[in-house]
């Protein structure tokens, strides 16, 4: 097993190093991004401290931006990662 990194915050090249660098593959949600542009990671999963067996993928979110629209989806907003999940007895 090996830990996932902290990717949040970081270039999203500098997170898919650091992912591989912990034998992971970060992959980005968005198939618009391209790999040459600029972006930041907004979100991953699992998080980060999580244990995943060598060769997983690790889900990213990357924003390039306040100008980003969602990467040619109509306009939608950037996904910021997945859903939180309410506590048990939360309305």
């Amino acid at each position: 097993m090996t830990v996932v990194p902290a990717l949040v915050g970081l270039p999203a090249t500098a997170a898919h190093d650091k992912a591989l660098d912990a034998h992971l593959l970060a992959v980005d949600q968005d198939p618009s991004h391209k790999a040459s542009v600029v972006g930041t990671v907004t979100a991953q999963d699992p998080a980060a401290g999580s244990y995943l067996e060598p060769g997983h993928k690790v889900l990213i979110w990357v924003s390039t931006g306040p100008s980003d629209d969602g990467g040619g989806g109509g306009n939608q907003p950037l996904p910021t990662g997945p859903a939180p999940k309410a506590p048990a007895g939360a309305k």
